[in-house]
């Protein structure tokens, strides 16, 4: 059930001459009554999320907006299917109450997961498959229209809602790093932490601050596995001194999975690849795979240095079956290829010597001159 933040001490607002001014505690039903002009001021930090008391204020905000059957109503598929102009309509009244340092695009996003969210506590508290269509219908919500409520039952009632639950159900069973901040958005969490340190807290570190529990314990098995390992590969990292920033998204990366599309993993709303790494993310994810290309590239090396030495035994073979040909066959000898080039010198070689076409040595000459050709 939706339990929102009434209230925030210590707001910066702005009044209608554009100076700056100290609010102190203020509620909800505060930003209805706020004077003619004067509006909350909503800090943000290096990637555009809302930071400090008033982020708590407006995230509470963004659920009564989205939550109103008059503002935005039930009745749309997706949030993407809410036409542009009503979200236009929405940022305009929004920025009546807020001056806003976030960029347009996150509070769109937050008021569209909010929505989403309210829609899926509607289900949950409301809605039963089995009771069918006109009793599900008829236990219309607090706030609700009826219209809207009614629309919304057709269409989980409909193949393409009937569809959507199923990806929800298994996409929850998926969600294995479940989070511990609560309510309290990432941003602000991060915020807190770096000003009782004093410092800049990096990503593995911010990860388990946000994944374990108050006790110390790990959320869940996942969990855990991915607190050892990266605590592992960061001590080998440490040891060479590489730039820890880096390493821990490369550690991420390379234990839980390469960022989604669009999002960087537990960071919260709001950053992309772009944002976070900088104006070209593709280099960038270039860099944090560097590690891993470079582990690669050693496999490859082996693995081709395996290669070799089967060939130079099978040309140390070959060598060896020529020399019997030319001592038994010695006025032939003019038919078989020089063999007077020691190992070290064939290994130099680009291409071992040619093969003829006889089977000789148990190989066949297609299968040599392959070998042969791959150097």
């Amino acid at each position: 059930m939706y339990d929102p933040v009434n209230e925030a001490a210590n707001v910066n607002a702005v009044d209608n001459m554009g100076q700056y001014k100290k609010r102190g505690r203020t509620t909800l039903k505060e930003l209805w009554e706020l004077p003619p002009g004067e509006k909350v001021l909503v800090s943000a930090n290096h990637l555009g999320q809302p930071v400090g008391a008033e982020a708590q204020l407006l995230s509470s905000f963004f659920g009564m907006v989205a939550r109103s059957s008059q503002r935005i109503g039930l009745q749309y598929e997706t949030w993407h299917k809410v036409p542009k102009k009503l979200k236009e309509e929405l940022l305009n009244f929004i920025e009546s109450r807020f001056v806003l340092e976030i960029p347009k695009d996150y509070v769109l996003k937050s008021l569209g997961k909010k929505w989403r969210d309210y829609k899926h506590d509607l289900k949950k508290r409301y809605f039963k498959r089995e009771d069918g269509v006109r009793a599900n219908k008829d236990k219309l919500p607090e706030g609700v229209i009826r219209w809207q409520w009614e629309e919304l039952i057709d269409h989980w009632y409909s193949n393409k809602g009937e569809e959507a639950e199923k990806v929800g159900i298994t996409s929850r069973k998926q969600q294995k790093y479940t989070h511990t901040s609560g309510s309290k958005s990432f941003a602000r969490k991060e915020k807190e932490m770096e000003v009782n340190s004093g410092r800049k807290i990096g990503r593995f570190e911010f990860f388990k601050e946000t994944h374990t529990k108050k006790d110390g314990s790990h959320v869940n098995a996942e969990t855990q596995d991915i607190m050892e390992k990266a605590t592992a590969k960061l001590a080998e990292h440490e040891v060479m001194g590489e730039d820890e920033t880096m390493v821990e998204t490369q550690i991420l990366n390379q234990i839980i999975g390469k960022e989604r599309h669009g999002r960087v993993r537990g960071l919260g709303l709001g950053p992309t690849p772009t944002s976070y790494y900088g104006s070209s993310s593709r280099s960038t994810t270039a860099s944090v795979d560097h590690s891993e290309c470079i582990e690669r590239y050693k496999d490859i090396q082996d693995k081709f240095q395996k290669i070799e030495e089967n060939h130079q035994r099978e040309r140390d073979q070959y060598k060896v079956v020529i020399a019997f040909l030319q001592e038994k066959f010695p006025e032939a000898s003019n038919l078989f290829p020089d063999i007077g080039v020691s190992t070290s010198q064939s290994q130099n070689q680009s291409t071992g010597p040619e093969i003829p076409e006889a089977n000789i040595g148990g190989s066949s000459s297609r299968d040599q001159n392959q070998s042969h050709g791959s150097h």
